[in-house]
C-alpha cells in the first residue's frame, strides 16, 4: 500500500491506497477500507471487466479548528506628551532598575538613560539623539509596558 495525501474541502489527509485489478483501488482511511474505481484518469479497463459498483466514501468532517486564542489585553493607554518624537519609550515590558540621568542633564546619542530588566536581563536604554533630559516619567522599581513613555528629551 502506498501512502497518499489527499485534500478534501481544503483539508489535507493521509490515506493508504492499494491498486486492485480492473482499475479499482482499495483506500484505507481512519481504520476503514473503501473500494473505489478510477474514472477519468486515462486508465483503460478490459471489456470483460465485471460491472463496477462505485462506492461513495462518507463525507469526512474536517477536524474542528481550535478556537482562536484570546488576544492579549491591550496595554494600558498612557498618553504621550506633546512632541512625542522626543519621548524615549520602553522597547519591551520590564522593570526599571536604575535611572542613569537626571532632569536637566545634557545627553549624547547612545548614552545610557536607564537600565530596564526584562526576562532576567539588564538592558541599557540609550538616548536616540543628543539633547537635554526634559522630564523623567518613571522611577526605579516601576514596571513598564512596551511603548510606555520613559524619558523626554528636549
Amino acid at each position: 500500500m502506498a501512502k497518499v495525501r489527499v485534500i478534501i474541502d481544503g483539508v489535507e489527509y493521509e490515506v493508504e491506497v492499494e491498486e486492485l485489478p480492473n482499475g479499482r483501488f482499495r483506500v484505507s482511511f481512519e481504520g476503514k477500507n473503501y473500494e473505489v474505481e478510477a474514472e477519468g484518469l486515462g486508465i483503460t479497463l478490459p471489456s470483460t471487466a465485471p460491472a463496477a459498483t462505485t462506492v461513495e466514501a462518507p463525507a469526512v468532517q474536517p477536524p474542528t479548528p481550535a478556537p482562536a486564542s484570546v488576544p492579549a489585553p491591550a496595554p494600558v493607554s498612557r498618553s504621550l506628551p506633546a512632541g512625542s518624537e522626543n519621548v524615549v519609550t520602553a522597547p519591551m515590558p520590564g522593570k526599571v532598575l536604575r535611572i542613569l540621568v537626571s532632569e536637566g542633564d545634557r545627553v549624547r546619542v547612545g548614552q545610557g538613560l536607564l537600565v530596564l530588566e526584562a526576562m532576567k536581563m539588564e538592558n541599557e536604554i540609550p538616548a536616540p539623539r543628543d539633547g537635554v533630559v526634559k522630564k523623567i516619567y518613571v522611577k526605579e522599581g516601576d514596571t513598564v509596558d512596551t511603548g510606555q513613555p520613559l524619558i523626554e528629551l528636549g
